[in-house]
């Protein structure tokens, strides 16, 4: 059993817009292995860089997405911190006892932290300047706001899964 047979493809694409609209979210839908089932929205356009830098990715989003696929497996909500300082906020989903797959984001600093410029220069090939102009588009979340994030989708998904 896979998400998609349990929510319809349009529903969880809803659910992945509504995500990156309200909350600013580099917004997924992940099945059971960490795949993503509907590619991507941009929260930001430093996670975007990031991404499309062939170093930047292996280093800090490759690396990522492997610790995430771990903390999926486990099947409780997490929210988890990248190299480059930013969070992923996650829910998996869980029937009869397996995860079928997930639904959260990356991309949000934590309100009372920066996003860690140094690191990403040095795990990326991205100057200074570029990393500096793209940290403005990266979107400072509170606990409170992280929770609000997970209870959103906790109660999003209630009410699309049978």
């Amino acid at each position: 059993m896979t998400l998609k047979d349990l929510i319809s493809e349009e529903d969880l694409a809803t659910l992945q817009q509504e995500l990156h609209d309200r909350f600013g979210l580099n917004a997924d839908i992940m099945d059971s292995d960490g795949h993503r089932l509907l590619g991507n929205t941009w929260g930001n356009d430093l996670c975007r860089a990031i991404r499309n830098d062939e170093k930047g990715f292996g280093a800090i989003c490759a690396t990522a997405g492997q610790m995430f696929t771990q903390l999926l497996k486990q099947g409780e909500p997490f929210v988890e911190y990248c190299d480059a300082g930013m969070v992923r906020v996650s829910v998996p989903v869980k029937v009869k006892g397996e995860v079928v797959g997930a639904v959260g984001g990356c991309g949000l600093v934590p309100a009372d932290e920066e996003v860690d410029e140094f690191t990403i220069g040095m795990m990326s090939g991205l100057d200074e300047a570029a990393i500096a102009e793209r940290v403005k588009t990266v979107h400072a979340a509170d606990e409170a706001r992280l929770a609000e994030i997970q209870a959103f989708i906790t109660e999003r998904l209630e009410s699309l899964l049978p």
